[in-house]
């Protein structure tokens, strides 16, 4: 039988000692979390997040601004789920919950900030009829929630106004200053720059404003709105609760700095002239961001939607699960 000597005893209890330090080293080394991305379009709803991607913010984790100029870019980040974080549009929310892609509505970005403009004073919307109104995105938002509140005010569409639909909103600030369209439905900014160009055009009516009126609601209709991935939430709670804060200050800071978000955006080229955000940021519709004051616009929204076309929220209206609320 082999017997250890002393030295080579205490050498061996030495190594078995350090291998157990470096161990318990080694398993304490943890790896740096990967970057959040956070996906949202150029244009208005690029303003909510103006100031978070200013000041950099320290949430503990690193955010990954990812600005797209492009509707499709934005949805192929939320139906593949490579954004963790995205501001979409409503109906897009609903559309990846009925696909089990799981996001969660957090809130909403912007509400309703399309309007009809034109040039001649109407008081009525009985005084469109007869008349030709330019109209864009035929079978998406604005065409929806026009025809649901002619709907709700006794009206069609089809019947009573000659419709002519153009391929892109950009098509019409040209054709009213032109004067070859008498009457068109525009969003915030283009409101405010074709009404910079032409003092004499003026906003006849507030869809969101209508919309509230017809149905009976405090808001309107939810137009984008802030979804948050499932696995972030449950991984994270708690970078999602200071990502949800901060975002709340940076609309605050929005509304209440139209000059200096301004000056951002010309900066950070979010996509809106300083000169459109300070005439027209009230109509941007930026504010009420927290989806548990807002859940019955949404469901009105969603009935609104499967009534007028199925297709456009999935063709399921989504349960309240579809909603993060924070506890």
């Amino acid at each position: 039988m082999r017997f250890w000597n002393k030295k080579a005893l205490i050498g061996l209890v030495l190594v078995l000692m350090m291998g157990v330090v470096l161990s318990g080293c080694k398993n304490e080394v943890v790896a740096p979390a990967a970057p959040v991305k956070f996906t949202f379009m150029e244009g208005v709803t690029a303003l909510t997040a103006a100031y978070m991607m200013d000041e950099n913010m320290d949430l503990g984790r690193e955010i990954e601004y990812n600005m797209v100029n492009a509707p499709d870019l934005l949805l192929t980040d939320v139906l593949k789920e490579e954004a963790d974080i995205a501001i979409v549009p409503s109906n897009l929310a609903a559309q990846a919950w009925n696909k089990d892609i799981p996001y969660r509505i957090a809130g909403t970005s912007t509400w309703g900030n399309i309007y009809v403009v034109g040039r001649e004073s109407l008081t009525s919307l009985d005084e469109l009829k007869g008349r030709e109104i330019y109209l864009f995105g035929k079978g998406l938002t604005p065409d929806l929630v026009w025809n649901v509140i002619l709907k709700e005010n006794g009206l069609n569409l089809e019947s009573d106004m000659n419709a002519v639909y153009v391929a892109s909103a950009a098509e019409l600030g040209p054709m009213l200053i032109g004067k070859k369209a008498e009457f068109a439905i525009l969003p915030e900014p283009m409101v405010s720059a074709v009404m910079l160009k032409d003092p004499d055009l003026k906003v006849l009516f507030d869809l969101n404003e209508l919309w509230a009126n017809s149905m009976d609601l405090e808001k309107g209709y939810p137009q984008s709105s802030l979804v948050i991935k499932q696995s972030l939430i449950d991984n994270d709670p708690e970078f999602v609760a200071k990502f949800l804060e901060s975002y709340e200050a940076s609309i605050a800071w929005a509304m209440d700095n139209p000059e200096a978000l301004g000056d951002l955006s010309d900066t950070l080229a979010l996509g809106t002239p300083k000169p459109a955000i300070i005439k027209g940021l009230d109509r941007m519709n930026i504010g009420n961001f927290k989806v548990a004051d807002s859940i019955t616009e949404y469901e009105e929204y969603f009935k609104a939607c499967m009534d007028f076309a199925p297709e456009f929220i999935g063709g399921a209206i989504p349960d309240e699960t579809i909603f993060y609320i924070e506890k």
